[in-house]
């Protein structure tokens, strides 16, 4: 009985709709509200994802704690960087509450540095 409920979670889960954020100028598209939609996860800074209308909301978020700025001065090519020594990618994806991801959606939308800024205030 037990494998069964395992079989029915795994379907649910493959019911699970993404939504994949990435900064204005690289997007393939805007949504509703205009954010700028990234075409799959490897192009994108930001995720949702719906499991029985039920949200959960990713940022991509590096090693020192700080939110991805794909603008920034020092985050060109860093993006998909690996650390050798540690095994680890600089930035992964890590799940936030969905008061900083729209403000980080704010920020990919407009590149106002302020929303980048409130975003990891709340985070902290």
């Amino acid at each position: 009985m037990r494998d069964i409920f395992k079989i029915n979670q795994n379907k649910n889960e493959d019911l699970a709709t993404y939504v994949y954020y990435t900064v204005l100028g690289d997007h393939s598209s805007l949504d509703e509200e205009n954010y700028p939609l990234a075409s799959n996860k490897k192009d994108s800074l930001a995720y949702s994802k719906i499991i029985n209308n039920n949200s959960q909301f990713y940022l991509k978020i590096g090693l020192n704690g700080k939110i991805f700025n794909p603008i920034g001065l020092y985050s060109e090519g860093k993006q998909n960087k690996f650390l050798a020594k540690i095994g680890r990618e600089e930035y992964s994806f890590t799940r936030v509450n969905e008061k900083i991801f729209k403000m980080y959606l704010m920020f990919l939308k407009t590149k106002n540095l302020a929303w980048l800024n409130n975003a990891e205030r709340e985070l902290a």
